[in-house]
Order: C-alpha cells, then sequence, then structure tokens
C-alpha cells in the first residue's frame, strides 16, 4: 500500500510539473525531440542534450520545469508571408528583408536580392531568363539589366565590348555570318556580306571566289548523265555526282553515282558502315555519322542517351525515374535503377512523387526534424529541433 501511494504521488508531481511548463515563457534555448528512427514519431517527447560546450549545456529537466519556446531569436522573425513560427530568416529573405513586409524588387530584368538583411541589386544569368545574360551597363539600377551581353554587338561578352564591323554577337562571342556557317554548315569562307562557302568543294568558287569550274570537264572523258566535272580539294575536273546526297563507291562511272550516303551501309562517306545496333542519322555540321558513336549510349529517338545513368532515359529509352522534375528532389540513374533522394533539410512526408520533397523539417512545426515529429502549438521548429527552455513564470509569449 505505502509503495502504491508512493508511486500516485510521483505521478501527480509529474502531471503538475506538465501542467505548469505549458504556461511558461521562454529563457535560454535548449531542443526537444522524438525518437523517428521506425518511422512517424509517435513516441513520448524526450530531451536531446545540445552540443558540448555550448550555454544551454548546463540546462537539464532537473535545473527546472521546460517550456515550448514561442518567440523568435534573430534574426528569424515571424511574418504576414509565415507558414510556421520564426520560418522567416530576415538576412536573406527577399520578401522579408531585415524586417517583416521590405521586399527587394526593382524592373522585371533586374535581380535585387536579400544578403545580410539589406536588398543587394546584381546581375545574373537569371535575369533575363533561361540562356541569357544580364548585366547592368549604364549604371542605372532603376532600369535594371538592361543589357543582354550574350547578343549585344555593342557589349558582347561584357561592358563596352563592341564586336568589329561585319560581326555579330553570338552567345557573348563576335562572329560574323560565315565564321557561324562554318561551324554549323561547314562553310566558312566568305564570297561578300552574305555568301557563305567552301572554297574547297564550291563549283563556283573553287579556291576562290568567282573561279566556276566547267562541269563538261573539257579534255576529260564523258560522264554519265547524273555525274559532272567540279571542285574538290579547291581545284577543278573531279568527277561529282550531281545529287550530294548520291556517290560513286564502287568506283565504275559507267553506273554513275549508284550509292546514297545517308543509309547504314555508306554513311556520309563510301564504306562507313554502321555497327549493329547503330544508325546512320544527320548530326552537327549537316554531316551523316552513324549513332551512336560512344559504344556506352543508346541511340533514343534521334538522341544519344547513357541508359546507365540518365534519369530520364532510366535503364531504358524514355523511362524517367519517378521524381525527376519534383521539387527538392534529386532523381538519380546507377546502372539503369532508378532511385533519389531529398535535397538537404527536405522530406517526402506524405510519399508522392508528384510533389516531390514538400516538408522544410528545419523550421515546419508539423515535421520538425523528421515526418510527423510535431511541435507543440505555436512551439517553435529551429534547425529541425522542437525548442525548449527554463520556465521563467508568467503567459507565454507569441511568436513573432
Amino acid at each position: 500500500m505505502n509503495l502504491s501511494l508512493s508511486r500516485l504521488g510521483w505521478a501527480a508531481t509529474l502531471v503538475l510539473s506538465i501542467i505548469a511548463a505549458s504556461a511558461c515563457s521562454s529563457g535560454r534555448d535548449v531542443f526537444v525531440g522524438q525518437d523517428c528512427e521506425r518511422g512517424f514519431c509517435n513516441d513520448d517527447i524526450g530531451f536531446v542534450s545540445p552540443d558540448a560546450g555550448s550555454d544551454a549545456a548546463a540546462v537539464t529537466p532537473e535545473d527546472g520545469p521546460m517550456c515550448p519556446v514561442t518567440t523568435c531569436t534573430a534574426p528569424r522573425a515571424t511574418c504576414s508571408t509565415s507558414a510556421f513560427p520564426c520560418d522567416v530568416d530576415l538576412l536573406n529573405d527577399n520578401e522579408n528583408c531585415g524586417g517583416c513586409g521590405i521586399r527587394c524588387g526593382g524592373a522585371f530584368d533586374s535581380n535585387w536580392r536579400c544578403v545580410e538583411g539589406k536588398c543587394t541589386f546584381a546581375c545574373g544569368n537569371a535575369d533575363l531568363g533561361p540562356g541569357t545574360q544580364g548585366a547592368d551597363c549604364d549604371n542605372d539600377p532603376t532600369n535594371g539589366c538592361e543589357v543582354n551581353t550574350l547578343f549585344d554587338a555593342n557589349n558582347c561578352g561584357a561592358c563596352g565590348y563592341a564586336c568589329p564591323a561585319g560581326k555579330s554577337c553570338t552567345l557573348g562571342q563576335c562572329f560574323s555570318l560565315c565564321d557561324l556557317m562554318g561551324l554549323y554548315a561547314g562553310m566558312p569562307d566568305s564570297c561578300g556580306d552574305f555568301v557563305c562557302t567552301n572554297f574547297n568543294y564550291d563549283d563556283a568558287n573553287c579556291g576562290g571566289c568567282g573561279n566556276v569550274c566547267d562541269p563538261t570537264g573539257p579534255d576529260l572523258p564523258a560522264l554519265p548523265s547524273d555525274m559532272h566535272y567540279g571542285c574538290s580539294g579547291a581545284k577543278c575536273g573531279a568527277s561529282k555526282c550531281n545529287d550530294p546526297s548520291k556517290a560513286n563507291c564502287n568506283g565504275d562511272k559507267s553506273d554513275g553515282c549508284e550509292a546514297t550516303l545517308h543509309t547504314n551501309e555508306h554513311c556520309g562517306y563510301c564504306g562507313d558502315t554502321c555497327a549493329p545496333g547503330k544508325q546512320c542519322l544527320l548530326g552537327n555540321g549537316n554531316v551523316y555519322r552513324c549513332t551512336c558513336e560512344d559504344d556506352s549510349e543508346t541511340l533514343c529517338g534521334d538522341t544519344c542517351q547513357v541508359l546507365d545513368q540518365d534519369p530520364t532515359n532510366c535503364g531504358a529509352c524514355n523511362n524517367v525515374c519517378p521524381g525527376t522534375f519534383s521539387p527538392h528532389y534529386a532523381a538519380t540513374c546507377t546502372k539503369g535503377v532508378c532511385g533519389g533522394k531529398c535535397e538537404t533539410g527536405y522530406a517526402d512526408c506524405d510519399g508522392l512523387p508528384d510533389n516531390g520533397c514538400e516538408i522544410d523539417f528545419r523550421i515546419d512545426s508539423r515535421h520538425c526534424g523528421a515526418c510527423g515529429s510535431a511541435c507543440a502549438p505555436g512551439q517553435v521548429c529551429a534547425e529541425g529541433k522542437c525548442l525548449v527552455a527554463p520556465c521563467e513564470g508568467g503567459p507565454e509569449t507569441t511568436a513573432k
């Protein structure tokens, strides 16, 4: 009987301590967490030791009742945009920079960022959209990053760098039209402002502008109707096919241009036979090639993919790994098997791949530190811990 009364007394003392703790205000912060090793947290709340050497290290349950922390510690704040107590960092929040409601912004193509609690003007790739580079060349932040240095001939690649006459700015570099045609179409030579060619093969400009080859080839043997004499190696007199996609691969001029140069047997030039599993396709430089050239790649449609490591073609063409385009989730493909993980600080608590890792467990008081680990109403979740502090008496304050 005495033992039972002793137990009842201990239990009553514990209940009174919990009731008292709910009415306390915050003091020094320590952390309280839950055991989530086996999934959702349903265990009783237990204290977690703070880092060794910190001021909070000396605070233990034996020091007195503990209360949930409901006030914010700088630079954290609870603003009108908050979903949870103290979830705004005033040092880097563009909507609340240095204080709630102080929004960083400017012209549509500018980039105002919150840096150390102050709105700072800067330009970058994100200013003008994908594939562009904005710059503030006039040093006037009111009109934002007004120059696209990827395509501005007067500010090509950087403010003040103008392209020479006759050249335009493409991807931050100065090119003439024929420079680009040389890269993409194999026609690097110029005969006039808008005439690009290749002196090695152009029958009308063989070896130089205006040097036209005679297709009949004076003093040369007659050719079949589908052939003519033209330019090769910057010299006239070479037998050529009228149709550039055809070729005389057997060397017998009597049957003319018997081969087609975009087949698996003759891909791009005579005798270039594609290996099994490869296909002859038109590639960069307007040239036919057997793809995929790298044996580790597989042809998916008209592009080559590494199926062992591509999350959008994992193990098979067009096999997109779940969550590949979901927020805060990094999909992976390893040896053809899909995988992935949440970004640091995020968790997938609803198990739905479409919305990715939807919970920031560092600040979400419903899932503080782990899925299902809820803090008390109004209690601050900081760095994945439900904050508590020694009770000081009096009503709790509201997080703000």
